[in-house]
């Protein structure tokens, strides 16, 4: 029938026709694939091209030609009498690529600041630009991949230097871009103190630590450890030096809180150190403070020195309990305690926000920011 005969698959070609066909095939297949390779080509071409003017500078047509910053000119180790100015007309930096250029809401004050006031820099540059994080807006970018979509966003940044200034260059890998539910001023400090807190509170983990004892525990930082330790199964004894204190931090949840301007500290010191099994502190207080750590603290304990509140020295540190007794006294720098915990003990950590809930929760308390005017 016809409907079988069209089922029918054509006749094939004889041999000898097949053989002639081949080159023919070959050569249809090859100039397909030319004809590909050269659409590919040009896409890529497209997409380079593409990229290098999205890649390229943005913003910044409307900026002044000066700014103020704040600069020391005379480090002293009084800070009252160090020198310290605003220049009204300093040049705006000079972008690099990979850099963004953020106008400065706020600059967050911390002690670590006054180390710039109190002593001379190793490179002795002067006048030296000031301040270490800050929040803002991002108004001109300096080119690069890591640059793209963060013009005209809401940053908190963590430059280094300088950001107290009306503007400030920062790398776009030391840059957060934060949700509109996060005020700028808060913001200002979203590195320095937190970071430190889980810092501290990794590390306490890593040496298998229940409990600590952290002086300066009134201090925006001591607030927020106060937040995050229950999250990490950590203990805190809370050491601080008005009563004022000792209520404020209960009210924050604070269960271990010692008054170290009290007549009963030394005793209830050892009692917390010996119920909770402390071997761990960390001070910010330095002076007396860490000595008096080292002579309560059991054998094998370490003492960390993080701050310099009350003197730039530590003092009254027992020789036969670090000879004898193997205990330690050693410095704490975020950074450093982030390289000796390594990265398998950073890919157990949980968000600070996820031990405290909100931002707000985790103890962003400003101790003293700079403002701008976005």
């Amino acid at each position: 029938s016809s409907s079988q005969a069209s089922r029918e698959p054509p006749p094939a070609l004889p041999p000898r026709l097949q053989r002639e066909d081949e080159p023919h095939r070959h050569r249809i297949h090859h100039s397909a694939m030319q004809f590909d390779a050269v659409w590919a080509s040009l896409a890529f071409g497209a997409l380079g091209c593409l990229l290098l003017l999205a890649c390229r500078r943005r913003g910044g047509k409307d900026l002044p030609k000066a700014m103020r910053r704040l600069v020391v000119v005379e480090p002293n180790a009084d800070l009252a009498l160090a020198r310290v100015v605003v220049e009204e007309e300093a040049p705006l930096p000079v972008l690099k690529r990979g850099q963004v250029l953020i106008k400065v809401c706020a600059a967050s004050i911390n002690p670590s600041d006054y180390g710039a006031w109190r002593a001379r820099s190793a490179k002795g540059e002067y006048p030296l630009p000031t301040g270490q994080e800050c929040s803002g807006v991002v108004v001109a970018t300096g080119g690069g991949v890591s640059t793209l979509g963060l013009l005209g966003r809401r940053v908190a940044a963590f430059p280094g230097s300088g950001t107290y200034a009306d503007y400030v260059a920062c790398s776009a890998w030391r840059l957060v871009c934060l949700p509109g539910s996060v005020a700028l001023a808060d913001a200002c400090e979203l590195f320095i103190n937190p970071l430190t807190v889980v810092a501290m509170l990794l590390t306490a983990r890593a040496k298998r630590a229940t409990a600590i004892i952290h002086t300066g525990a009134s201090s925006a930082l001591g607030q927020m450890l106060c937040k995050a330790a229950p999250g990490f199964g950590v203990e805190v004894v809370h050491v601080t030096h008005r009563q004022q204190h000792v209520e404020m931090l209960h009210r924050l949840g604070a269960t271990h809180v010692l008054n170290s301007s009290s007549d009963s500290y030394g005793a209830q010191l050892d009692e917390k150190i010996r119920a909770l099994r402390v071997k761990l502190a960390f001070d910010c207080v330095a002076g007396d403070s860490a000595g008096a750590l080292v002579a309560k603290l059991p054998p094998r304990s370490t003492v960390y020195a993080y701050g310099r509140l009350s003197s730039s020295y530590l003092s009254a540190i027992p020789v036969i309990d670090l000879i004898y007794r193997g205990k330690k006294v050693e410095g704490f720098m975020v950074t450093r305690a982030f390289a000796k915990l390594g990265p398998l003990e950073l890919l157990k950590y949980k968000p600070l926000s996820q031990h405290t809930g909100t931002t707000k929760g985790c103890g962003l308390a400003r101790t003293g920011t700079h403002t701008g005017t976005p």
